[in-house]
Order: C-alpha cells, then structure tokens, then sequence
C-alpha cells in the first residue's frame, strides 16, 4: 500500500482539502468534519487500496484503514498542513445527539495513547504484584504508579488542551481552567471536608474534587470558547493582549466553578449511579444486552458517550463495570468469529483476510475484523453478537470489574485482578465463553463465501487476452452514449476504474456485450462485471449512488459464475422508479482490464441498442 497515494486519493475523493475542516484519527479510522457532504464520493473512497471502509456517522465522515492508520495519517496531515478551510464552526451538522457524540470523539481520541498507555501499565502493575515479581510496598512500585496514575489524575489538563482545539479557543487559557479546578488548594479542601465551600461576590463555590473529572472541564472550555469569542470581538485591538485573556478568565472561572462545573460533577456521577444501579438490578440481563449489541454501539460512535461515566465509575470506586468490560467481551467474540472464518471458508482471499485481522481482534482492535470480515459475510457478525450476548451475561451475573482503562484486549486481561475475589477468574470465563459461543456458531452458519460481490471493481481477477484481431464489444444497455469523463464521479471520469463510455439508459434492461461468463455481483445489484470468452473484462455500474438504494428497484437474471451469450438478459432495473427517487442514471461502461490492449476505441455512436449495436473496439 503506498500511503502518501491513498491519502492523496482521499483527499482528492473528500472534495479536496478546501471541503475538509478538520481531521483527525483513533486506532484504526480517520475522522472527518467537512464542509458538505455531497461533495464526498465515498464508494470510490471504499474502494481504495488500503482502506477497509467508510461511512457517515455521528456527523463525521469515517474511514477505516486498519493497523496503518497512523501512517496513513500522517501523509494526510502532509497534504492538509496549511490547507484546511475552517469556518469558524467545527460542530458537526445533525440532530443534537450526533453533535454531542461528535464531540465527544473528537476530544477524547486525541488522548487514547496517554490514557490506554496508563491503563495497560497498571494492568501490568497488576500482573506483577500478583506474581510476586513485585512489591506494592516497593519504590519501584511507588514510581510506577506515578507514572500510570498522571494521565487520569490530571484528566482534566489533557482534555483542557484536546478541548480548545475542538472548541477553537485559546488552548493556554483552557488549560489554566483545568489549573483551577485542581489547584492544589481546592484539592485539599475537597479532601478533607473541613471547608465545603467558599463565597465568591455573595455566591456559594462547592469545594468538590475534579481530579479524573471529565464533564466539568469540557463544559468549562465552552463555555471560554463563546466568552473568548465575545470579549476579543469588543476588546480595541490595541488591548487584545491584555484585556482578552484577562476578562476571559474573570469572567469564565467564577462561572464555571460556581455553577457549570458542579453541574458537569453531578451529572458523572448520577451517570455512574445508573448504570451500578442497572446492573446490581438487572445484571445478566443488563451484561447480556450491552455485551451483545456493544459491537454495533462502537460502530455507529455511541461508546464515546458512556466516557464521562467511566471515568466518573473509576473516581468513585475505582472500577469499570460497563464500558470497558462488555467492550473486552464483544472483541473476543469477534476474535472467535474470524477464527471460525478462518477455519470454515475456501475461499482463499477471505482465509488470508480473516488470519490478518484475528490477531488485532485479539488485542482489542476490531474494526478491521468486522468491516473486513463479519459485516461482510453478515452471518459470523451475527454469531459475534451472540458470543458477546454470553460473556457478557457472565460479566453482568458476576459484577465482573476492570480496574484500569486500558484497550479491551487480551492485554487488559491483568486489570481485572482484585485480591481476595474470583473476578479475574470470572473474567476469564466470560471472554473464553464469548469466544467459544461466537466460534461454534460461526462454524455451523452457512455464510456466503462470494466476497468477490464485495470487491472493488479494479479488483476483478485479470485474464489473458487470447485472440489477436480486435475485439468488438456490444453495448449492454440500449440509450444515448458519453464520454466517460463527463460522468459526475472521479473514479470513472478518471479513468481509475478503467477505460470506457458511460450510457444514460433508456430502458432497464442490461444485456450481454459479448459471450462471456458473471465475474462479479454485489449485494445491492446495482452493478455487474463480466468476462469475455476473449478475456475482454467488462463493468456494468447502474447510475450512480444507486448503491444507497440496498437492491430496490434491481432485478438479477443470472449468478456468479454463470456462463452466458451475446444478447441474453443479465439484469433488470425499473428505470423510473430509481429516476423518480433522485438518483443520476447515468452507467459507467468500463473495460477493467485496458492496461492489457493497445487502446480501447469507441465506435463514435451515440444512439445504442441493448446487444445490438457494436460500442466498442479493443486493439491488440
């Protein structure tokens, strides 16, 4: 894979950089904010060398790429440096959750390595102590903890600077907010309950602790961000430098110590309530459905928001019982999914695929395996649900605990040791039930193994050309010829796919160009390869965007592999329907394999038949 290529490539399939406002990346996915969505030709993003998938979520545009994530990144932010067009509102568009969602993410990403570096060396921490191979009494110990304990203790400064990059505030005087609430001070009051509060102008300031806190700072740097915003809009410019800053703070401190930060307290902690609540009243059940839809939570970006709780769950009491574990339950349900994938198909290119994604499954990073894999062949997907379904029932009939947040891996196994209880032994058993449950199944399902349906166009096998003399290909469709780089789609009118015309139909009937045999299908049927008996490589894509429609309104008339002639039937479409609903009609015909003829000629007519009139020309 050649990254500074694909990122070039996504960048010119986004709109180019001028459509992008801000990018960003978790574990395996870049993130977008852009500016506005039509401009973003996601089908020929998901067929990009490289990448695994990608979707609009939560307001974002995602792309998944796998464990190269951060190379590919790192090109990108090559290509964008300097470019970015912001408009002064990084909010995601959408309704008020997928804004807050959006949010969320964007702040929290950017922090997983210090926060998960943390957490997997105090479950390491862990490991070592319960092997004897450490002393918690020990130095060593004590300067381990310190260094594993920084990043939640001093959340607040983390999330201060993430924050104001997100909010487009000023990141030193977010930062000094963060400085507020855990000065040492207030800490000290906090901790030892002699002063509840303070008066401030005739106003109560609770004396509460905000270390580890999340809310409260977030909250506090929106709200600097709008009063930023306001005071350098009446502040002469002549006096920015001094009184911005100044009647930022003075205005913004007070405020949120008297009352957003208190608010954004309460509310982690009522959220960390809930759920000890919901699972001390309705654990199996409660462990049964968050550890079987967990995987379709953290596809569509929701886990984001069970954050604040987490970290809230950890201040009070230390541990996880939620987020974390039903996350580590869903990931090695996905694991035993794969694996049976592995095991059962015959198809060499998925058993290469499902091998390359078990391993990062194992340690927690799952996406290659479920948009590569599972939600491919839809089946084992279903059969990890189940698997995460029982671990985590196990999780929740238990109250199994995590005691470091760390990525829900194999890796975190050790964060799950408390002394003196079975919990790391309950955790076992739930994740080896998880596994198991979603291997057996994924065994016993037939799923189907036609992942070539799946495949980007540029993907279908490459043949021999055996004849000599050109080769004449038949329209497939009959209506009115054009070129193919007037087609409103890059990835045909440059030609990426291959060379060709494009037709705007007259009627829904796709016949056979040639004689040939079907290699290539997708789910949705808006599109067709074939292969001449020549070794003439043909792709049929009806309209554009019409993948969006999930198969309505197409009909197929033949399967995979099938052997066909010239003018027989392929594929029926309603014509009127698919216009009525918006979609451009306009049909990419493309030769997929031209690199292997002299030139690909069209035969200069605009009006043609279905199977009769000759389109195109391949020379030798």
């Amino acid at each position: 894979m050649d990254k500074k290529k694909l990122a070039q490539e996504i960048v010119s399939q986004m709109g180019g950089a001028e459509n992008i406002k801000q990018s960003w990346h978790c574990i395996t996915r870049l993130r977008f904010n852009f500016k506005e969505k039509d401009k973003i030709n996601s089908e020929a993003i998901k067929q990009l060398d490289g990448v695994l998938g990608a979707q609009f979520q939560s307001g974002q545009f995602q792309i998944i790429i796998g464990n190269e994530v951060a190379s590919v990144y790192g090109e990108l932010s090559a290509l964008l440096e300097g470019k970015l067009t912001e408009d002064g509102n990084s909010q995601a568009k959408g309704n008020l959750i997928e804004r807050i969602l959006d949010t969320i993410s964007g702040i929290f990403t950017p922090l997983l390595p210090a926060i998960t570096g943390g957490g997997l060396l105090k479950g390491i921490m862990a490991l070592l102590v319960a092997t004897k191979l450490m002393s918690e009494t020990s130095s060593n110990y004590e300067i381990l903890s310190f260094i594993s304990d920084a990043p939640f203790h001093f959340l607040p400064f983390l999330i201060a600077f993430s924050a104001a990059k997100r909010f487009k505030t000023d990141a030193s005087l977010a930062v000094t907010l963060a400085g507020i609430l855990m000065y040492p001070q207030l800490m000290e009051y906090a901790a030892g309950g002699e002063v509840s509060s303070l008066k401030f102008i005739g106003f109560s300031i609770p004396m509460n602790s905000y270390a580890s806190s999340v809310l409260p700072i977030i909250l506090g740097v929106l709200l600097l961000s709008y009063v930023h915003k306001y005071v350098d809009q009446i502040v002469p410019k002549s006096l920015k430098i001094i009184f911005t800053p100044l009647l930022s703070l003075l205005i913004t401190a007070p405020l949120m110590l008297m009352f957003i930060a208190p608010l954004g307290n309460y509310i982690g902690v009522y959220l960390e309530r809930f759920f000890a609540v919901m699972f001390d009243v309705a654990g199996p059940f409660a462990g049964m459905l968050m550890g079987g839809l967990m995987p379709l939570i953290v596809i569509t970006g929701m886990h984001y928001a069970f954050f604040p709780s987490t970290f809230a769950s950890f201040e009070k009491v230390g541990y996880d019982i939620m987020l974390l574990p039903m996350n580590f339950v869903a990931n090695l349900a996905q694991s035993g999914a794969v694996l049976g994938v592995f095991l059962k198909t015959k198809d060499q290119k998925m058993k290469q695929l499902s091998f390359s994604t078990l391993i990062p499954a194992i340690f927690g990073i799952t996406e290659p395996a479920i948009y590569g894999v599972t939600m491919k062949l839809k089946k084992p997907f279903y059969a990890s649900l189940a698997g995460g379904a029982v671990g985590g029932a196990i999780f929740g009939l238990f109250n199994v605990k995590n005691f470091a947040f760390a990525v829900p891996g194999i890796m975190s196994l050790p964060s799950y040791i408390e002394k003196g209880t079975n919990n790391f032994l309950m955790a076992i058993i739930g994740i080896a039930a998880s596994f198991t449950v979603s291997l057996v199944v994924t065994l016993l399902l037939k799923f189907d193994e036609e992942t070539a349906s799946e495949a980007a166009p540029r993907e279908i096998l490459t043949s021999t050309v055996t004849k000599e003399r050109p080769a004449e290909v038949l329209s497939p469709l009959t209506g009115s010829v054009l070129p193919l780089e007037t087609v409103p789609d890059a990835t045909f009118a440059e030609g990426l796919v291959g060379k060709g015309v494009a037709i705007v139909p007259a009627e829904g009937l796709v016949k056979a160009p040639f004689d040939g045999e079907v290699m290539m299908l997708t789910s949705t049927n808006h599109a067709i390869g074939l292969r001449s008996t020549e070794g003439v490589e043909m792709l049929i894509h009806i309209g554009l965007e019409t993948v969006e429609l999930k198969g309505a309104g197409f009909e197929l008339l033949v399967k995979d592999g099938q052997k066909f002639k010239r003018g027989d039937a392929l594929l029926r479409f309603d014509l009127a329907d698919i216009k009525a609903q918006g979609y451009n009609l306009v049909t990419p015909v493309v030769i997929t394999n031209a690199s292997q003829f002299l030139d690909v000629i069209h035969t200069a007519e605009t009006k043609v038949v279905a199977g009769e009139t000759k389109l195109l020309m391949l020379i030798n």
